[in-house]
């Protein structure tokens, strides 16, 4: 009856903490995140989250310098008379978070299936007496 209880307990806290792993895979950007400064104002959020617009007159990344020289995709479409981008991208793409941000998770997740096979126990406690 303990193992069923217990097993139940961190099957129901695992379930009710599953939504929140999006959120803890949420990625911060800066302004060297974006390719321009009106990707980065077309990134910005009410409330900024991500501190886009360090001074708060609603301009993202302003002081951010992306620098005025054409990309090499830019200027090789512009050279080419086809439609098709030939470049190559270079580097890693970020990917987030691994390993370390789903420890807090998992952590999270045992202790409440400890406090819910807890509860369990003193329920069943509380029928039997």
């Amino acid at each position: 009856m303990r193992l069923r209880s217990l097993s139940a307990a961190v099957l129901l806290a695992t379930a009710a903490a599953l939504p929140l792993a999006g959120t803890a895979f949420a990625q911060d950007r800066d302004c060297k995140d974006f390719a321009s400064q009106a990707d980065a104002q077309a990134a910005l959020t009410p409330g900024d989250p991500e501190n886009l617009d360090a001074n708060d007159n609603g301009v993202a990344c302003e002081d951010h310098d992306y620098g005025s020289a054409a990309s090499p995709a830019t200027v090789e479409a512009a050279s080419d008379d086809s439609t098709q981008v030939t470049a190559t991208p270079v580097g890693g793409v970020e990917a987030g978070g691994g390993p370390a941000d789903v420890l807090p998770l998992a952590l999270g997740a045992v202790a409440a299936g400890g406090i819910g096979a807890v509860a369990v126990r003193r329920v069943a406690a509380g029928r039997r007496g």
